[in-house]
């Protein structure tokens, strides 16, 4: 849905929205798109939409017409390609970086030449880089047409415009592994609360914000885990490697055979969990006790930096397997006396 506005953007050149939007961000090497807003500090709404101009331009295209209103280097004229991007040490040398196209192509009949003026002369990789440049241009079939105005087009659909149905067609099809792969059944467990299979679907993708991942938002913060004080905070190492998380895991389950496995990347032990199904307690309790701990070790951890209140690791652990266990009860998975009776054996009440 972003997407579409940088479309309009590039097609709606008389509208009052984008000369606010082209004040603000502008960019001196090409019309059909604004800068890109990469400031960390950034809360603006185009700074989202900026983002995601890299994907656009994978199924975007300009129909140079007559070439006077396109970037030699800076526009993606070439389908997929945009040449300052792809052959970065050929653009840092060339006299004239905001060429336009109709000023660097000479067409005569069938027959194009390519005016290239650089600083100085190419050697080595730069040459090599120069020599592929013009292997690539060379095989451009490019027809200039002096009465046809410059247009965007989308490669996606027969009538060339853009449609957000189409772009989402392509994305998913580009991220169709990524969804296979994700272990819907391990995350979303339907008698778990859904906010916390949430927050499990956050860690799983490493969007939950610790310290390190505020600081690759822009935020100047001092990095340390709150739980162990020992290491830097992470997703991974404040749900797997962190010494006071190791202990709660072998809290809960040093009176256990065939214990799960939690060590490996967040994704592994998300993935390799066993699920939540089976007739027997232990199995119910296996499948659910992954989202309690973790959900626990967050609020511990957020007390910690909001409250400077800490926490034993026993007495969360305990607090995890109790709220393991009141959700097996509310959804009739286990009966509470028997569910109570079988922590009481693991001694986690």
């Amino acid at each position: 849905m972003l997407s579409k506005w940088l479309w309009r953007f590039a097609t709606e050149r008389g509208s009052w929205w984008r000369g606010l939007i082209n004040y603000k961000y502008p960019n001196e090497v090409s019309c059909w798109q604004t800068k890109r807003v990469r400031s960390g500090f950034s809360k603006s709404v185009w700074a989202n939409i900026s983002k995601e101009y890299d994907q656009f331009w994978n199924f975007a295209a300009i129909d140079p017409g007559n070439g006077t209103q396109v970037s030699f280097w800076h526009d993606c004229w070439i389908p997929g390609i945009v040449l300052a991007a792809s052959f970065p040490r050929v653009a840092a040398a060339v006299l004239d970086p905001e060429a336009l196209l109709s000023d660097t192509a000479n067409i005569h009949g069938e027959l194009v030449s390519w005016n290239l003026d650089f600083k100085y002369d190419l050697r080595g990789g730069a040459a090599r880089e120069r020599d592929n440049l013009m292997n690539l241009l060379n095989s451009v079939n490019l027809a200039f047409s002096s009465h046809s105005p410059c247009r965007i087009t989308w490669k996606q659909e027969a009538s060339s415009n853009f449609s957000v149905r189409s772009f989402y067609r392509e994305l998913a099809g580009i991220r169709s592994r990524d969804i296979e792969d994700f272990p819907v059944e391990k995350v979303w467990v339907s008698w778990i609360p859904s906010k916390i299979c949430y927050f499990i679907w956050l860690v799983y993708h490493n969007k939950v914000l610790t310290l390190d991942n505020l600081k690759k938002r822009g935020w100047c913060l001092a990095n340390k885990c709150v739980l162990c004080m020992k290491d830097e905070e992470s997703v991974h190492h404040m749900l797997v490697e962190c010494e006071y998380v190791r202990n709660i895991w072998s809290m809960i389950f040093c009176r256990r055979s065939g214990t799960p496995r939690w060590n490996g990347e967040i994704v592994q032990v998300i993935a390799n969990w066993p699920s939540a199904d089976g007739d027997e307690i232990e199995k119910w309790f296996d499948g659910c006790i992954l989202h309690s701990i973790w959900w626990a070790v967050w609020l511990e951890r957020n007390q910690r930096t909001f409250e400077d209140k800490a926490t034993s690791m026993m007495v969360v652990g305990k607090k995890a397997a109790r709220k393991a266990l009141e959700w097996m009860v509310v959804n009739g998975k286990v009966q509470k006396a028997e569910g109570r009776r079988w922590l009481s054996e693991k001694d986690l009440v």
